[in-house]
């Protein structure tokens, strides 16, 4: 009928304005964290924060800029993205088995080891280069909201 047909072309015109991304991955701040998912990507001496759930905020972080990134065919130099939930980690194209943890357990012997510092480097170049792509190609006066500079 003509009602049936109306209220489902409204719900279609509503689907066609929903950004999945914003759907999914909702980012944001608590006190001096940065939060996806409600999740706090890091800790303060004063403000311990257990390592799942630092290592699921970077899961999530990894797979928002993956799935961006193939969505509009960005090919990263340099690095392959690998979301694997609390796990994931980054490849280093061209160097046999150079994979960058961003994850970690603590511990003493994690404070010892430099490639969480190096992934999350890493990370940010890749972040930058999907900022600059992204700002070239004039899509629809892309910005981020706070300004940053990635040397390699």
């Amino acid at each position: 009928t003509d009602i049936q047909l109306k209220h489902t072309q409204t719900q279609l015109d509503k689907l066609k304005k929903t950004n999945i991304f914003n759907m999914t991955f909702h980012i944001w701040h608590s006190g001096h964290f940065g939060t996806i998912n409600d999740l706090r990507l890091g800790r303060l001496p004063g403000v311990p924060v257990e390592w799942n759930e630092i290592n699921a905020a970077w899961g999530q972080a990894i797979l928002l800029l993956h799935s961006l990134a193939n969505q509009l065919n960005i090919r990263l130099e340099r690095y392959k993205l690998v979301p694997f939930g609390n796990q994931s980690y980054i490849e280093v194209l061209g160097e046999k088995k150079k994979d960058l943890p961003l994850f970690g357990n603590g511990g003493l012997k994690f404070f010892w080891n430099t490639k969480f510092d190096h992934a999350m480097v890493a990370f940010l170049d890749c972040l930058q280069q999907f900022k600059v792509y992204v700002e070239k190609s004039g899509n629809g006066g892309f910005n981020l909201p706070y300004r940053f500079f990635c040397r390699i």
